[in-house]
């Protein structure tokens, strides 16, 4: 049987490198958001934030310009067409256009004041949108001022005012086409007289996408991007405030030799 043979075993412990004062050195991380936003700095999220309110802006202007081009197009068309029911003779009226038969109400001794406050309704509604716009257009220039104080709510102002008196206006229209033709013809309102009503729906939108472009931005809180935020410890530990506090001192890991006479072998002499 052969003596036992003096055997030296090594335990070798790695150096493992260590930063001074790297806080994110094998520290357990909460779950990231994979939002593209998450990782947003404040100033680029308000930046996105007020393009966004732009575009909703622009798009109600956008809308209110189209009504009034519409508006305006169709005006001096003919809106109704008057079918005589005795001599079937067709007839055409509209809101700036009178025809010159005996039946039409040029030629009627009472004063067609719906007309005439139709008429009014529609010049003042035209005025509206034509502020409006304006309102906005001085929004984009540049100057000192910036941009307009409280410029979503006076567009949704001016747009319900202006979708009101067009709607005051077509209303009045009707009574006058009603209130003329009684009996005696039978009424058929043309593509055009509808079109205003659309078009009266589009400065209703319109407004509707500015006051709620207002209540977003009222509910949205400033932001101080100049202000440090809080950290807290994720152990539970307690709030961290420097880096400092994380500082680990450097180790020197060395070899450590192990004679075999304190370490138990459990094979037996043979």
């Amino acid at each position: 049987m052969k003596g036992r043979e003096e055997v030296i075993m090594t335990f070798h412990i790695p150096k493992v490198p260590k930063i001074k004062g790297d806080r994110k050195y094998k520290r357990p991380t909460l779950p990231t958001s994979n939002h593209p936003g998450a990782s947003m700095s404040p100033q680029r999220r308000r930046h996105h934030v007020d393009q966004t309110h732009l575009y909703f802006r622009m798009f109600s202007g956008s809308l209110c310009g189209f009504g009034m081009l519409m508006v305006l197009s169709t005006s001096p068309l003919n809106w109704v067409e008057l079918l005589v029911i005795k001599t079937g003779h067709a007839l055409y009226a509209g809101l700036w256009v009178t025809c010159s038969h005996e039946l039409c109400w040029r030629q009627t001794e009472t004063s067609p004041y719906y007309l005439q406050y139709s008429r009014a309704f529609f010049i003042i509604s035209v005025l509206f949108i034509l502020i409006a716009l304006g309102c906005l257009i001085a929004s984009c220039l540049p100057r000192r001022g910036g941009i307009v104080d409280n410029l979503d709510l006076k567009l949704t102002i001016l747009s319900f005012l202006s979708a009101i008196c067009l709607l005051l206006c077509l209303i009045l229209f009707l009574e006058q086409v009603h209130w003329h033709a009684k009996d005696i013809m039978e009424i058929d309102f043309l593509w055009t007289y509808h079109l205003n009503c659309w078009c009266d729906l589009l400065y209703t939108l319109a407004g509707i996408i500015s006051f709620l472009n207002h209540l977003h931005s009222r509910q949205l809180p400033d932001q101080n991007v100049n202000v440090k935020p809080v950290e807290k410890s994720r152990l539970g530990v307690g709030p961290v405030t420097e880096p400092e506090l994380f500082e680990v001192e450097r180790p020197a890991f060395e070899k450590e030799y192990l004679p075999a006479e304190n370490i138990k072998v459990p094979n037996a002499d043979l």
